[in-house]
């Protein structure tokens, strides 16, 4: 999951004044009446992931391009979705894509819906967590097993994950583990993997899909290595799990568009469950689509991308509590504070 060097103040007030300026995308037409009798509704849902975890999530939706699930119905219709995806590097890139209406539904980093939700005045809900933790830490110098070894180390970490979720975990990590660590990003994550495979430096933390192909790359170069999971190392120190990435839908879309995005919704878990469950196709599709770059490296990162599809109150619950834990840890992180009730859409 790529994710931003730095949400800046400049960049979030051209987001406050643009967005959702252009709600064009929306394309709903009235059909024959399905078998059920009921009339039929279709609308072409736009949506929008992120190269890597995000995206594995969106990839039998993007790769079907129309309704594959149960289609929600009322008592007079039924909702059937045709989908237009598209992937970018950065959140920021699909901060402008929410703001200027060119998706309706996007995965994106929980703290950075937070912060969208405060500067655009509540123009976006929050539906499902998508993706629980990604992060892994790489150790090559053999004295780190587990955060309590990191005392007076440096913990390299790529550039782009400055600013966001990733650093706030691993900041709070230190603080619960009671270390004195040093975190620096100076590097990205190409120079970092080049650095650890050449022993210039010893303990980054990076996300999947990228810790999966280190790992290979150190696994080359016969170097010997710690694998600590830091999803792992929260669960010892926090009772909430880390709800990392979330699905959020325009306000203004939803509320002319609910059928169609309660049929989003179902597919939307159709295709996680594909990820979890249907490797091979997965793999496929995210190769075909650019998500991860090969069938090899796709293969062995999937399952360790922990996706989820979490709705309703399950959802609230879980992002409200994550948010907190990042309030408390930096009130920055979140756009300094908890959002009210209405930033979810429990259905």
């Amino acid at each position: 999951m790529k994710t931003i060097s730095k949400v800046t103040a400049a960049f979030l007030s051209l987001v406050m004044v643009a967005a959702m300026a252009a709600c064009g995308s929306k394309k709903t037409v009235d059909v024959s009446p399905s078998d059920s009798g009921k009339s039929q509704v279709s609308t072409e849902v736009k949506v929008g992931a992120l190269y890597g975890p995000t995206g594995v999530s969106m990839a039998r939706l993007a790769a079907e391009k129309a309704t594959f699930t149960d289609a929600y119905a009322d008592d007079a219709k039924e909702y059937v979705n045709t989908y237009d995806a598209s992937f970018v590097d950065e959140p920021t890139q699909m901060v402008a894509k929410i703001s200027s209406g060119d998706v309706d539904v996007a995965c994106i980093p929980t703290n950075l819906a937070a912060k969208l939700y405060k500067v655009t005045d509540g123009k976006i809900k929050v539906a499902a967590v998508s993706t629980l933790g990604v992060l892994y830490m790489i150790d090559t110098s053999g004295n780190v097993k587990s955060l309590a070894d990191l005392d007076g180390k440096t913990i390299y970490a790529p550039s782009s994950v400055q600013g966001s979720n990733p650093e706030y975990i691993l900041n709070y990590l230190i603080a619960k583990n009671n270390v004195n660590a040093k975190v620096n990003f100076d590097y990205t994550v190409d120079e970092l993997t080049a650095k650890i495979v050449s022993g210039d430096v010893s303990t980054i933390m990076v996300p999947e899909p990228k810790a999966t192909a280190i790992k290979g790359q150190l696994k080359q170069a016969g170097k010997e290595f710690n694998l600590d999971d830091i999803q792992g190392e929260w669960s010892k120190v926090c009772d909430t799990e880390i709800a990392q990435g979330v699905v959020v839908v325009r306000s203004d879309w939803l509320e002319k568009n609910e059928g169609a995005f309660k049929t989003f919704l179902n597919d939307f878990a159709g295709s996680t469950d594909a990820a979890i469950n249907d490797p091979d196709t997965t793999v496929a599709q995210v190769v075909e689509l650019g998500i991860i770059p090969n069938e090899n490296l796709a293969k062995q990162a999937i399952p360790n991308c922990n996706l989820v599809c979490r709705t309703g109150e399950e959802m609230k619950s879980g992002v409200s509590g994550f948010i907190d834990v990042l309030l408390a840890a930096d009130p920055q992180s979140v756009g300094g504070e908890n959002p009210d009730d209405a930033f979810y859409y429990v259905g």
